[in-house]
């Protein structure tokens, strides 16, 4: 069988086993296929989620929260938009309701082997498929020496989405170090400050010998790619991204 993010998208259908509050605005959401069969996708990949409306059908994307599993879960992280139809639908669902999705979608990926040190870097909900391809490393065994960093930018403490998470993987594992950056942080505020456009300048300028994975809001993105492409003079093949509007 090839690959998850070779393989056609099919369509499926799930259903809500839980939900989680993780700050007012954003909820994570827990998944069960229910229909279409086997769902087999690579950590950091997507689904397209459909909604049917009396003008037709409207279809979002959202980044899969989750690594593989054995079972037939995936998980999602999203924020409730103002005015978004498809983002409040999903917020005010409860458990036992069930939705239609096509998958699994896109090419954010990291396959092995990994044959460098990776540079995850984040923001806001760009979190979700950085969270599941962490997971997923770990979960298969990095190589020898490999070192994994996640800048994780966001606005406030409260905003940090997946702390606790990835505070224990950071005291478990000496190879993974999270670097949430706060760019309104309070006064006490003892970690980074500013943007991840920053802390990557900080951090890794002048190295050349890693991977970096980004995912968030365009504008981060665009100007994370420009730094990292006519700053750090780097090749764009060790450059995967995924943007959001």
């Amino acid at each position: 069988m090839p690959p998850p993010a070779l393989l056609p998208p099919r369509r499926y259908r799930a259903v809500l086993r839980h939900t989680i509050p993780l700050t007012e605005t954003t909820r994570h959401f827990e998944w069960e296929v229910v229909e279409g069969g086997r769902f087999d996708f690579a950590a950091g990949q997507f689904i397209s989620l459909t909604l049917a409306r009396d003008a037709g059908e409207i279809t979002r994307a959202y980044s899969i929260a989750s690594p593989p599993r054995r079972d037939t879960r995936f998980d999602l992280c999203l924020n409730r938009v103002p005015g978004g139809v498809m983002s409040n639908y999903l917020c005010d669902l409860q458990p036992g309701a069930k939705l239609d999705f096509t998958g699994p979608h896109g090419f954010f990926i990291v396959p092995p082997p990994i044959e460098h040190d990776l540079v995850f870097i984040a923001t806001g909900t760009g979190i979700a498929p950085v969270r599941g391809m962490i997971a997923d490393l770990f979960a298969r065994g990095l190589e020898p020496g490999r070192e994994v960093w996640l800048l994780f930018g966001v606005r406030y403490p409260e905003t940090i989405l997946y702390r606790a998470e990835f505070e224990r993987l950071a005291a478990e594992r000496p190879n993974f170090h999270f670097v949430p950056t706060l760019s309104r942080p309070p006064a006490d505020w003892p970690g980074a400050r500013g943007y991840v456009q920053q802390q990557l300048r900080e951090r890794f300028a002048g190295r050349q010998d890693f991977t970096a994975c980004i995912c968030g809001l365009k504008a981060m993105v665009d100007e994370v790619r420009r730094i990292l492409k006519a700053e750090f003079g780097f090749d764009r093949r060790l450059i995967k991204f995924e943007k959001y509007d």
